[in-house]
């Protein structure tokens, strides 16, 4: 079944246009699988997968195929290099949040709200995982 499967993936990616899936890690660590960015849906980017136009549910099984074909998946990283890959995602969510309001741009209430909550959480999350901020 996985290989026919596998067979009308490749056959459909020749003759249609090919989609990019994300998998993404919710702050609360659960992960799971978008057609959207995941920042989108405020998320981190754990993988990112070019797949043939298919159904949703294909899609994200012929990604979960590659990651098992490349031997790699979140949880067979060492901690070290996830910890560090944290770290950078962190870092660089601050960066953002901070330039939104270093340019002096007008922001709304619920925006500043958001991004102060969001900010306290982030520098926990480096705290609690020894990042440097540099």
């Amino acid at each position: 079944m996985t290989k026919l499967l596998l067979a009308l993936a490749l056959v459909v990616a020749t003759q249609s246009h090919a989609a990019t899936i994300y998998l993404c890690k919710a702050y609360n660590g659960s992960m799971f699988w978008t057609s959207a960015s995941c920042s989108s849906k405020n998320a981190l980017v754990e993988r990112i997968e070019t797949v043939p136009d298919l159904p949703f549910d294909q899609q994200v099984e012929l990604a979960r195929g590659n990651m098992k074909r490349s031997g790699s998946s979140v949880t067979s990283t060492t901690q070290a290099t996830s910890n560090d890959q944290l770290c950078g995602r962190l870092i660089t969510e601050l960066h953002e949040i901070e330039g939104r309001y270093s340019k002096g741009y007008w922001q709304s209430v619920d925006t500043v709200n958001q991004d102060q909550k969001r900010t306290i959480a982030i520098r926990s999350q480096l705290r609690g995982n020894n990042c440097r901020l540099q």
